[in-house]
């Protein structure tokens, strides 16, 4: 009686302010009378409301004082049971989220985190495991039985996947470990890209948690797999490359071939008012449509504004997909009523989370707080108020409604209270199971046996259905030889897991000047064919970014901002590249635009190609070469070969062999594993190791005859502070290439920090070596001098005004991340250069190799030395 009568009151009070949304009294229908319903409760700590909030890119972070309640029905009245207060004691505090429905309706999966063990470190604390509730045993128990399988990884965003398996989300990282081994590196847990916390992927496991396998390979965060009606798996993957860090949708299918970026790249603008938002965890509609809670990063009271999301015809919010028509964006308010993903304020209230019912209606169980604002100590409805925007938020009041978009109304199911946040409603309710997808029937079993894939690109000159050449030109050998074409190799960058604190402490220095980039491997280089085609052989189960290089090995294109990964066996095709101002979609596997090398429509020569190499209809250059001489494997420095121009109509063009093993300094650590191309292969660059000593080889020149010393193009000869005989004497150019500490980092070498941060000008006083110093000047040119708080000339003993004195920066000739930004350094050694054939060629192409992938000092952190 007394709940009947707080319900009565409440639904009063909120009538009485005027609410925008309708409320009615309690369901009389079959759907909500005979499913249990399932929720998370959760305290909310009222007193610290900066901690009001969710980060989304921290998947590991606890919130404890939750637990799963399972309710008979929809009545408000209804019995209830907390299923996961019989694990703890009851004044524990443990956490809970992520709850999954099975098809039959009948079990819940959910993530949950056992208490806090007292004066244990963070690393040996309780992890987040995944945990079954079957409804008709009444039976609660964890997936993975044995504890210490279970604290191997944190385990959360289970799912049910059509074949009785569990997709879920997890820092075990079980092949990447693995794969470190391979590579002859200790196993880790690696830290994702913002090197804060483990790094999760998507894994799979038996019903009984045997046999997990890893299924993505993000070097930051995959979280909330979703399974879909046609059996692929949609998920949330954070890019977090330099510049970028955004949820977007990918997706996959179950065995992890076919990874797929799908929607959200140019679309992270499209919250409440042009906000940022996050594509978070996809919920899929009781049409099969797809829905998004769109949620700002960390916003107050754990927000959103529900939407659904026209997938199956765009992969952006104004983008439609090749041939679709967009008449309104993408994204459309789930509800009809005007919520938000901001901290402000709307008369609506606010919704957190909400779960379709399975009977047609349209209707949802939904987590939604009324809008309450404070005055002085008294919490308002907003409808009390005048204006809201004048007011601060109260806490928000998250309980469940059902909400009815036909009848636009909505009916309390579970009222909240202050303190506690009902989120996460599940109606335990049968629905059609997704359709099995068995294992991709397209991998290639040789392939597999080699943990290796293909990588087929039909042009690098594609940008989202544009292209950027006349590629029938290009291909044409007649008309274009090998050095007027502008792409002429394909780099593959590895991404460093970097490990935590307890593996190996690194400071910062280790990375250089910028750690933006962190750490780089390079999977190899192949060369481009004439029409910018690329088909060549990688590792699986690696992440890698692609870079397009002109003929001096130089990356011409931008960074690539998404990391790609194949599985064993899988090909991979793609028309071509893509820009940040092409908002077309790229890497679907449909709904591209058409690439813009088709390739011949029939099967025969192109245009004066070797007629060894007779093409299939449609075949790109690199797929006839693939089929007639096999697929090339990566090359760890510049390799080429014309195998294209036909001899009979013209000389074909000079190979090129630009192999780091014919260095005099140390070749790049694991140069050779090339020799016999494997998938763990790896080449790596430490400026230490790798990059200082071409300073200090001696490259002087003697007479055959006399032995009389003709030229010293040593470069420390000049670029020092000491000449050949320990005199003291002014570095040529301002630059000094010697090997000690530098008074900027003391980690680094000083010929490092000199080639790569601002410096000061010195200049040669008295045999010693000090900072030139000049007068300041205005924006007009004008001296300055010193002045008092008045703005009066302070004079000194003579009468005379006194200079502001500076010292004269010197920029640095190279830009750590672009080698073809770096012309300062680069023309000096060019033909008509001061510094012609002072270095060689595979010598320039080690620098630029290492200054595109980020000009690091150390590109391991195993390999880091401490000073």
């Amino acid at each position: 009686m007394i709940k009947w009568l707080y319900l009565a009151l409440i639904a009063f009070a909120l009538i009485s302010c005027k609410a925008d949304i309708s409320i009615q009294q309690e369901p009389e229908d079959t759907v909500v009378q005979e499913f249990a319903l399932a929720f998370i409760e959760r305290s909310l700590p009222m007193a610290d409301q900066d901690n009001i909030s969710q980060d989304l890119f921290t998947p590991a972070a606890s919130r404890p004082g939750a637990k799963v309640i399972i309710k008979k029905n929809a009545f408000a009245a209804s019995s209830e049971t907390d299923i996961t207060s019989q694990l703890f004691a009851d004044d524990a505090a443990y956490d809970v989220k992520d709850l999954a429905l099975s098809a039959d309706g009948n079990r819940l999966l959910f993530a949950l985190r056992a208490p806090e063990i007292a004066n244990v470190d963070d690393e040996f604390q309780p992890k987040w495991n995944i945990w079954h509730y079957d409804r008709l045993s009444d039976s609660l128990t964890p997936i993975i039985a044995d504890p210490l399988q279970a604290e191997a990884g944190h385990d959360i965003n289970p799912a049910f996947l059509p074949d009785g398996r569990i997709i879920f989300s997890s820092s075990r990282q079980k092949t990447a470990r693995q794969i470190l081994l391979d590579e002859f590196k200790p196993q880790y847990t690696a830290l994702d890209e913002s090197l804060n916390d483990a790094n999760f992927n998507l894994h799979v496991m038996n019903a009984d948690g045997s046999n997990i396998q890893q299924l993505s390979f993000n070097l930051s965060h995959d979280l909330y797999p979703v399974v879909l009606e046609n059996g692929k798996i949609l998920f949330s993957r954070w890019d977090n490359h330099p510049g970028r860090s955004m949820l977007n949708w990918y997706q996959m299918q179950p065995d992890g071939t076919e990874t797929e970026l799908v929607y959200g790249w140019h679309s992270h603008d499209s919250g409440a008012d042009n906000t940022r938002v996050e594509y978070s965890k996809a919920i899929v509609l009781d049409n099969g449509e797809v829905s998004v809670a769109l949620s700002s990063n960390q916003v107050a009271y754990f927000n959103s504004w529900p939407q659904q999301v026209a997938l199956a015809i765009a992969s952006d919010n104004l983008q439609p997909l090749y041939a679709e028509v967009l008449n309104q964006p993408a994204q459309t308010p789930l509800f009809p009523w005007a919520f938000s993903n901001s901290d402000i304020a709307t008369s609506a209230g606010a919704v957190n989370s909400y779960f379709p019912l399975k009977d047609g209606t349209g209707r949802y169980l939904v987590s939604w707080s009324p809008c309450r604002v404070m005055n002085e100590q008294q919490v308002l409805s907003c409808a009390q108020v005048e204006n809201i925007a004048d007011y601060t938020l109260a806490a928000p009041l998250y309980g469940l409604w059902l909400f009815d978009n036909q009848q636009q109304t909505q009916v309390p199911v579970r009222l909240g209270q202050d303190g506690k946040m009902l989120s996460e409603p599940v109606v335990m309710q049968a629905f059609a199971r997704q359709v099995y997808l068995p294992d991709n029937p397209n991998i290639d079993p040789e392939l597999a046996a080699q943990d290796s894939a293909i990588l087929d690109i039909r042009s690098v000159y594609d940008l989202g259905g544009e292209t950027t050449a006349d590629i029938a030109a290009l291909a044409d050998p007649m008309q274009t030889n090998a050095q007027q074409r502008p792409a002429r190799y394909l780099r593959l960058l590895r991404g460093v897991p970097i490990p935590p604190e307890e593996v190996l402490e690194l400071d910062n220095s280790a990375f250089g000047v910028n750690r933006n980039q962190q750490m780089r491997d390079i999977l190899g280089t192949v060369a481009i064919a004439p029409d910018g085609s690329v088909r060549v052989k990688v590792p699986a189960n690696i992440p890698f970014n692609l870079a397009v290089l002109n003929a001096d090995g130089q990356a011409i294109s931008p960074i690539h901002r998404n990391w790609l990964t194949l599985r064993p066996g899988e090909i991979r095709s793609c028309n071509g590249c893509h820009t940040a101002d092409n908002t077309r979609p790229h890497g679907r596997l449909s709904g591209e635009w058409p690439s813009v090398n088709p390739g011949l429509d029939f099967a025969g020569l192109m245009p004066n190609i070797a007629p060894t190499l007779s093409s299939e209809a449609g075949e790109t250059l690199a797929q006839t070469s693939a089929r007639v001489l096999g697929t090339p494997t990566l090359t760890p420095g510049l390799s080429f070969i014309d195998i294209w121009t036909d001899p009979a109509q013209r000389e074909p063009d000079s190979s090129v062999e630009l192999n780091f093993a014919n260095l005099t300094t140390a070749q790049p650590a694991g140069s050779e594993c090339f020799d016999q191309w494997q998938a763990r292969c790896r080449l790596r660059i430490d400026y230490p190791t790798h990059i200082q000593p071409l300073w200090q080889l001696d490259r002087r020149q003697f007479s055959p005859l006399t032995s009389e010393l003709l030229q010293d193009n040593t470069c420390v000869s000049c670029h020092s502070r000491t000449d050949a005989a320990g005199n003291t004497q002014l570095p040529a150019a301002q630059l000094e290439l010697d090997a000690e500490p530098s008074d900027l980092e003391p980690n680094h070498f000083r010929s490092y920090r000199e080639l790569l941060s601002p410096d000061n000008e010195q200049e040669l006083v008295a045999d010693v070596l000090v900072d030139r110093m000049v007068q300041a000047t205005d924006a007009n040119g004008n001296l300055l001098f010193l002045t008092d708080a008045d703005g009066n000339l302070i004079l000194d003993e003579n009468d005379q005004p006194i200079a502001i004195m500076v010292t004269v920066l010197v920029s640095p000739t190279m830009r750590a991340g672009s080698a073809a930004n770096s012309s300062g350094f680069f023309s000096r050694f060019a033909a008509t250069g001061s510094h012609a054939n002072y270095l060689t060629a595979t010598e320039l192409a080690l620098i630029s190799t290492w200054l595109d992938i980020g000009g690091q000092y150390y590109n391991s952190p195993f390999a880091v030395v401490e000073p």
